[in-house]
């Protein structure tokens, strides 16, 4: 009762409980007194102007006195400590709590951030989409709108940890437009004075940043205030901040995943265990990554978390009704023009159920609609129906000279969308200022043949042209959606690079391709009759070459070609009534996620090919080939999968395999089992004792369940009821001391709240280090050493119950 008592309590009444139950309160009280000292010094730093000194002195009893330099000014005030009410601070006479003081005119000014908020969002139609935790016990439990779901989620920050909420969804999924409505109704709410937390959305969607704090500071920069990133931790940790970062997987390509990840850990460190942040993220590849490396390697390894993943689901036929509403509402239709407008929709969307569940899509054809459209036919592709579209409503009635007559043909203003998509990927950003689209204009109009005087026209009208929008950024422009910017990338990428022969590599290093680009491309590709029997081998070894050559983008080249490769796979297998893809070699490039769903390849050749969190549930290999290939954690179902692949060591090469079962999944590293179950899709497994390790079941299963704990978690909490399956066992005291003894994981003990508690710090890879339970895996020493030990012990004790 006490513990429970205890996780659901503020921090003063943590040390308020901790003093009733210790005979040395006095003792507890001075520590808990000295503690805030610390804290309140740390706090006020990072509001102080940089270079001035922050000096935070006893002010009588256990108060502190704190004077520092703020905005040119010198600033003081009182702060008292207590067991009871935490700490209070007085200013210029007036008393108020620490959250009202940092919140404050003369701090954040959190006020004043809100106002800002509100001013800068324009609320459009919005149709409360749908989401739901993907961690819960029933996989398939009913999703809740949104905004309540991640709401709650928020509410109830993790006694122990920061709580990341990781949001995810495909593009045109709608992500933006719940987060961005979310931090806007907060603003309002803050306004208020219904809620004394607020929300900050940080896109970090297409710029070229390579940190957290970069983003953060931009869009500080953005809203207009004073509040600086060096006091957003401060706010988070205290709870009346939490940063929402859309896009987080869009800082990966500046800088790689390690810079990346590490930038977010660092944040997380300076949280201290407290608070909350969400992201967002378009694939779970990125999150399960993020899962995998963020925590191994930082500052000072200080950082505690606790994952909570959130997925945005797809519209239903009832948020489509609801939309339709909504725009005939506000454009004041009669019953007759309503029931006209909603059967268009319905033609338009007969054989595409699947695009009509994205909002992007389905709210930009009820758009073109509801203004008398006629240039939008039922299609297959209705990416392409939609930007023909766009481009002809722009050609016909937008884009024209003072005869009404059209300055361009559709071909050119395609092609100067393609050349602005082009020069925002090679620039790393999506948005560029006005002076760099214009120049860009003038660039693809000069290869036209137009007169000097429409190029002129064109160049200046060209912000304002269909499909771009002014930016966050000042003057910035911008494409409206994401969809439309890799659609035009998609076509300029085919005709420079796998048409006229351009180096792939370059274009392949600039950042992470999204997987509807990638699925974009093979369309395109697979229109031109590029992907025949003849041209496939043409495409696939063009890729291969991007990725044959070690350099340091290698690893991001590599996975953008790896999900160009995916796509093409299937979109071959789809033309075909077999679904083969026939002899094929793919080489040099890694699966980063996705899927190979409903795809036989057939004498195919694997050639350092790379598969992370793969889904092969529905993948037939049939006679392939394999050499320098790797399996990390690929998704697999018995009587789903086939593997009949030749060359592939499952004791050093398949690290764990995520088994897909009716109502659940069981990711397992033990490599006894994973050749069982590659055994069971059709895997010949040859003599595996030879390199395994000699290790007693019942502590690699104890192993085994921590590398799936530090999947939600790092650390993990020795103290945490939900583990007493490892915890509680018989054999983890062996384990834990090996794993300790040889720095696998690092033993810490860290201020939870007021009280301290005993946490295990993975030092690498969960895959790193179950790759070691084969001598034949090529792993860091350290790790090679502890499973030597593990095995060694076992060996001892076997040897000591023989001489007894």
């Amino acid at each position: 009762a006490i513990a429970a008592s205890v996780r659901r309590s503020t921090t003063h009444t943590l040390w308020a409980t901790a003093c009733a139950l210790s005979t040395s309160g006095d003792v507890m009280l001075n520590e808990y007194a000295n503690y805030q000292q610390e804290r309140i010094e740390r706090d006020i730093s990072s509001f102080a102007d940089p270079g001035t000194r922050v000096d935070v002195k006893p002010g009588g009893g256990r108060g502190f006195r704190a004077t520092w330099t703020m905005r040119g000014d010198s600033r003081e005030a009182m702060f008292s400590v207590s067991l009871d009410h935490g700490i209070s601070v007085t200013v210029h006479g007036q008393k108020r709590s620490y959250d009202e003081f940092l919140a404050g005119e003369q701090m954040a000014n959190l006020r004043n951030v809100a106002e800002m908020i509100k001013q800068s969002s324009e609320r459009g139609i919005f149709v409360s989409t749908k989401a739901r935790r993907t961690d819960h016990p029933r996989r398939n439990q009913d999703p809740r709108p949104a905004a309540e779901c991640l709401i709650d989620l928020m509410e109830e920050p993790d006694a122990d940890s920061t709580r990341v909420i990781m949001v995810t969804g495909e593009a045109g999924a709608g992500k933006t437009q719940v987060l961005q409505e979310l931090v806007r109704r907060q603003a309002d709410n803050y306004l208020r004075g219904k809620t004394h937390k607020l929300f900050l959305y940080v896109n970090a969607q297409g710029r070229a940043l390579a940190r957290l704090n970069e983003a953060l500071a931009t869009e500080l920069q953005d809203l207009r205030v004073s509040l600086t990133y060096h006091s957003v931790a401060t706010l988070a940790r205290v709870g009346i901040l939490i940063p929402i970062i859309d896009g987080f997987d869009e800082l990966l390509g500046v800088s790689g995943y390690d810079d990346a990840f590490n930038s977010l850990a660092q944040f997380l460190e300076q949280l201290e265990g407290q608070g909350c942040l969400v992201a967002s993220a378009r694939s779970v590849y990125y999150e399960e990554e993020f899962l995998s490396r963020a925590g191994r390697e930082s500052a000072t390894g200080g950082q505690a978390w606790v994952h909570t993943p959130v997925v945005i689901e797809d519209w239903s036929e009832q948020e489509r009704r609801d939309f339709i509403k909504k725009i005939a509402d506000k454009e004041e239709l009669s019953d007759v023009d309503r029931a006209a407008f909603q059967k268009r929709v319905d033609e338009v969307f007969e054989t595409q159920q699947e695009l009509a569940s994205k909002p992007l899509f389905f709210t930009r054809t009820a758009d073109l609609l509801i203004r008398g459209s006629d240039d939008l036919p039922r299609s297959d592709d209705l990416l392409s129906a939609l930007t023909q579209a766009f481009l002809t409503r722009e050609q016909r009635e937008k884009l024209l000279d003072r005869q009404q007559q059209p300055l361009l043909t559709i071909e050119q203003i395609k092609l100067l969308m393609c050349e602005l998509a082009q020069e925002m990927w090679n620039q790393e950003t999506r948005e560029l200022d006005l002076g760099s689209v214009r120049e860009v204009a003038d660039y693809a109009l000069s290869t036209s043949k137009v007169t000097e005087s429409v190029r002129q026209i064109v160049t200046e009208r060209m912000p304002t042209l269909a499909f771009l929008t002014r930016s966050d950024m000042h003057a910035g422009i911008t494409f409206e959606h994401e969809v439309f910017f890799i659609y035009f990338l998609a076509c300029s990428i085919i005709d420079q690079y796998l048409v006229e022969g351009v180096d792939l590599r370059v274009m392949l290093s600039r950042s992470a391709f999204p997987e509807l680009g990638a699925e974009r491309l093979a369309h395109e590709l697979m229109q031109r009759s590029m992907l025949s029997s003849q041209n496939l081998p043409i495409v696939l070894d063009r890729l291969a070459d991007a990725g044959r050559t070690e350099w340091r983008r290698t690893a991001q080249v590599r996975e953008n070609a790896g999900r160009i490769v995916l796509s093409i796979l299937r979109a071959y297998a789809d033309d075909t009534e077999s679904r083969e893809v026939f002899g094929q070699t793919i080489g040099f490039v890694v699966f980063p996620g996705g899927h190979l769903r409903d795809v036989t390849l057939r004498q195919c050749s694997l050639i350092s090919v790379s598969m992370r969190r793969t889904d092969l549930s529905r993948t037939r290999f049939v006679e392939c080939r394999s050499q320098d290939t790797l399996l990390v954690e690929p998704m697999v179902k018995i009587g789903g999968t086939k593997f009949d692949v030749d060359g592939l060591d499952v004791r050093s090469q398949v690290v764990g395999i995520n088994v897909l079962g009716d109502e659940d999944n069981k990711t397992v590293y033990d490599p006894y089992y994973v050749a069982y179950i590659l055994g069971k899709c059709g895997f010949e497994i040859e003599n595996i004792d030879d390199s395994d390790r000699d290790v007693p079941k019942e502590k690699f299963d104890v192993l085994d369940r921590l590398m799936r704990a530090y999947g939600r978690a790092n650390p993990v909490c020795e103290a945490d009821d939900n583990l007493k399956n490892i915890f509680a066992h018989e054999s983890w005291s062996d384990v834990r001391r090996l794993l300790i003894k040889h720095g696998i994981v690092a033993s810490e003990e860290r201020q939870t709240g007021g009280h301290r508690k005993r946490f295990l710090r993975r030092r690498f890879l969960t895959e790193e280090i179950m790759r070691g339970a084969s001598k034949a895996g090529q792993v860091h020493p350290q790790i090679i050493h502890f499973w030597d030990d593990l095995e060694g012990a076992n060996n001892r004790e076997l040897q000591a119950r023989a001489a007894q």
